[in-house]
């Protein structure tokens, strides 16, 4: 079995010790064009030497052209140049209405010629980066869009698939919508034996894994500092119960998926694909590692919120030193003002704590006092008051009359100077007619005496002889012998 605590404690890759960011920084790069556009905004000036694109978001209107010509690509084969120019002049009109025509159509031309690399002579854009497996720089080559002509001979724009990619890749999902996303692409390219493919994705599952932990986490720890502000009927016991079926569903497909690795492991015979087959279940491992380790916090969090609202109830401990506001501080005001400002240094210095106390995380602290309240609306009350149980009154177990019969026939036999055995003395109790409740108060008395506090016999001491077992009573035997003078126990004590 796969040690989980190898995953706990840092990245896991198939590149060594060294972690492989190759597809990360690859997408990275896609939009160091639009960037550098924007970054370079103020090379761009008028004849007049006022800055063209100020006011104006270039990143926007880069993407608003890839979309628009990824629309035209399912009407036709893309658009014109002269179509984006026009879509692009209008989008740049309506971020400033006093631009003239001129304007508008540089603009739309400046951004076109960025997207085409039109700068450097149309040829593809060329990137650096580091490839850690290698640790030499590589460079990346791409286009995001292309001018070509159809079958009639017009030449039209169109996103290429990195062009797609600068799109798609932007989508803003919830982590577990886009857990989900992962896990089907991850299926598909097992399936279709694309191995490298699914490992690369496989990292990005795990970094997913992580940021829901870090999600649901940061919701508890939240809600656990002011237990007394939240429901946990309403604001808490939802969230959690999403997030446990969530992570339940995703470890049911983790183990499928582990499952069908397992098999393509064995019956592969290629040594390149069993390389990357074994990473990708590494990485899975890992990843459900995660959702364990997020299933036990969520487990803890209904124990964490009852101790943060029992605290809220817990009452001060008392201390030796005076009140502050009763004795101490009407004394202080009483006195002189010369005296007071002669010692006020040492005084404030005092009523600081002895250990400063600890400061809040500023990140927690930011995003308590950036949080958007929405109001609260107001709701009908709840007729639910609650249900309060009766406790059940339990009857004693032997009536009166039982425990006085009974006494009176134990007393008669305790007398005996000799040593008794409790069983021996339920053997005759049996013989002596007893019911069987009788017996059983016998055995308990008995038991009862075996504490010389408690027992009704204080000229026998009680000491345990074996074990005994019967269907009356079951447990240790005792024996009772004559007390020791320094032992007894007058009636008057008990």
């Amino acid at each position: 079995m796969t040690d989980l605590s190898d995953f706990s404690g840092h990245e896991i890759t198939g590149s060594g010790d060294i972690l492989d960011l190759s597809s990360h920084q690859k997408n990275l790069l896609l939009v160091r064009p639009l960037l550098r556009l924007d970054f370079n905004k103020l090379s761009h000036t008028r004849d007049d030497g006022s800055y063209l694109l100020e006011g104006i978001d270039t990143n926007y209107l880069c993407l608003a052209a890839l979309y628009y010509m990824m629309e035209g690509t399912a009407l036709h084969q893309g658009f014109t140049r002269r179509e984006v120019i026009d879509h692009l002049k209008g989008l740049a009109g309506t971020m400033q209405e006093g631009l003239d025509e001129l304007s508008r159509q540089r603009i739309a031309e400046i951004v076109l010629d960025t997207l085409s690399n039109a700068s450097n002579k149309y040829v593809e854009h060329k990137e650096s980066y580091f490839h850690a497996p290698s640790g030499q720089m590589h460079t990346i080559k791409f286009r995001l869009i292309r001018f070509e002509a159809d079958h009639e001979d017009v030449y039209r724009y169109a996103p290429t698939r990195e062009g797609y990619l600068v799109l798609m890749g932007m989508l803003d999902l919830e982590v577990e919508d886009y857990q989900v996303l992962i896990e089907k692409m991850l299926l598909h390219l097992i399936e279709r034996g694309r191995f490298q493919q699914a490992l690369e994705l496989a990292g990005r599952a795990r970094a997913l894994s992580i940021e829901h932990r870090q999600q649901i986490r940061d919701f508890i720890i939240q809600n656990a500092r002011a237990p007394g502000s939240v429901t946990w009927r309403k604001d808490i016991n939802p969230r959690l119960s999403e997030a446990r079926g969530h992570v339940e569903e995703r470890q049911s497909v983790d183990h499928a998926m582990k499952e069908s690795l397992t098999k393509k492991i064995r019956d592969s015979d290629s040594f390149d694909a069993k390389g990357a087959l074994s990473g990708l279940h590494k990485l899975l491992e890992a990843a459900n590692f995660q959702r364990m380790k997020l299933q036990v916090e969520i487990s803890s969090a209904g124990d964490k919120f009852l101790e943060g609202q029992a605290a809220g109830f817990r009452p001060r401990r008392s201390s030796g030193l005076p009140d502050l506001e009763i004795k101490t501080l009407p004394e202080v005001m009483s006195k002189p003002v010369q005296l007071m400002a002669g010692i006020a240094e040492s005084l404030l210095v005092s009523f600081y704590p002895a250990v400063a106390p600890k400061v809040q995380d500023l990140s927690n602290l930011f995003d308590v006092l950036l949080e958007r309240r929405t109001r609260s609306e107001v709701q009908e009350e709840e007729d639910d008051d609650g249900e309060i149980s009766e406790f059940p009154e339990v009857p004693p177990p032997f009536a009166p009359e039982l425990i006085a019969k009974v006494h009176s026939w134990l007393d008669s036999k305790m007398l005996i100077g000799t040593p008794l055995y409790l069983d021996q003395v339920l053997k005759d109790a049996e013989e002596a007619g007893l019911s069987f409740m009788e017996r059983k108060a016998v055995g308990y008395e008995l038991y009862r005496a075996f504490a010389d506090s408690e027992s009704r016999y204080p000229h026998l001491h009680a000491q345990v002889a074996g074990e005994y077992e019967s269907p009356v009573v079951s447990g240790d035997n005792l024996r009772f012998d004559p007390a020791a003078p320094n032992e007894e126990v007058s009636r008057e004590d008990q």
